[in-house]
């Protein structure tokens, strides 16, 4: 029956809305004036969202991300006790050994690949998880509306808004070139960084991208990331192994897409007063973009 809608949808409906077409006629959404989904249903019934109004500027601790490079197996990461910790991915594996206030997934593969570990962080009370509807869409192939405890915080790439027609990355900053809070970089077009989470977020082929904006957009001025290596793709992620490691498309996009994107952004978070910290001394993100630290001068 799927695959009967997704039929239906395409034939109903121009490419630019192809991303909606897993997603029609289960998922129905209504959006707030500021532009974010306001409410989701899926096949009728209601799913409690977060306001993500209500989340603006309400971080007033350092706040700690937990990437997924092979670092984090070097790190004490007690030593990041009392700080608020943002975790992406695979790195809910480290609960117990850490409490997780924010979580960030927005990979549907990811979803996919790790249902087991993804209904674990949909049934933790005592955190936020900011995913996409796409995301949110797979996770209900297993996990039913009524056993999703966590808060849930939805968001969205600027170029795939839900039921909107798709947006080409290289004509992002001139359909956003009115809006103050989406900064698209003048020589790079396709680089760009959103200030209201509320709006959009941009892509830049990492979680930890989404996670960095949306760290600033809850009122981040003091940011630690732990695993942010951009190196040695070919190993496993700390949480993996050789047997079980998913593929990894960083190699590829890192030289034209993830290192611009981070500098891009960096510059950005200095004009607003947010420091960030690499705690990754070895990352190929060099201290132009983050100054890397040891976490035990944090």
């Amino acid at each position: 029956m799927g695959s009967l809608f997704k039929q239906i949808y395409r034939y109903t409906h121009s490419r630019e809305f192809r991303h909606n077409e897993n997603l029609w006629p289960h998922i129905t959404i209504t959006r707030a004036p500021e532009g974010h989904i306001a409410s989701i249903s899926y096949k009728k019934k209601n799913i409690n969202i977060e306001d993500l109004s209500k989340l603006k500027g309400t971080l007033n601790v350092p706040l700690s991300i937990i990437a997924t490079g092979p670092s984090v197996k070097d790190l004490t990461l007690s030593k990041l006790s009392g700080m608020s910790t943002l975790g992406v991915n695979g790195a809910y594996t480290l609960m117990g050994s850490i409490n997780f206030d924010y979580y960030v997934i927005v990979d549907r593969g990811f979803v996919e690949k790790k249902p087991e570990l993804v209904s674990a962080i949909l049934a933790n009370k005592g955190l936020i998880l900011f995913t996409t509807v796409l995301c949110l869409n797979e996770m209900l192939k297993f996990v039913t509306v009524e056993n999703i405890s966590c808060r849930l915080a939805i968001v969205e790439d600027i170029r795939y808004r839900i039921f909107d027609k798709s947006i080409p990355s290289n004509k992002c900053a001139d359909f956003f070139s009115g809006c103050a809070d989406f900064l698209f970089d003048s020589k790079n077009k396709h680089i760009g960084y959103s200030k209201d989470i509320r709006k959009g977020i941009v892509d830049a082929g990492t979680v930890t991208y989404w996670a960095l904006q949306i760290a600033f957009y809850l009122g981040g001025k003091d940011i630690f990331i732990a695993g942010l290596d951009m190196n040695n793709f070919s190993k496993p992620r700390f949480y993996e192994d050789e047997a079980n490691k998913l593929p990894s498309f960083l190699a590829g996009n890192y030289e034209t897409l993830i290192y611009p994107s981070f500098l891009y952004a960096s510059g950005i978070m200095k004009d607003e007063n947010c420091k960030v910290y690499n705690l990754s001394l070895n990352s190929a993100l060099g201290d132009e973009v983050f100054k890397r630290i040891s976490i035990d001068e944090v």
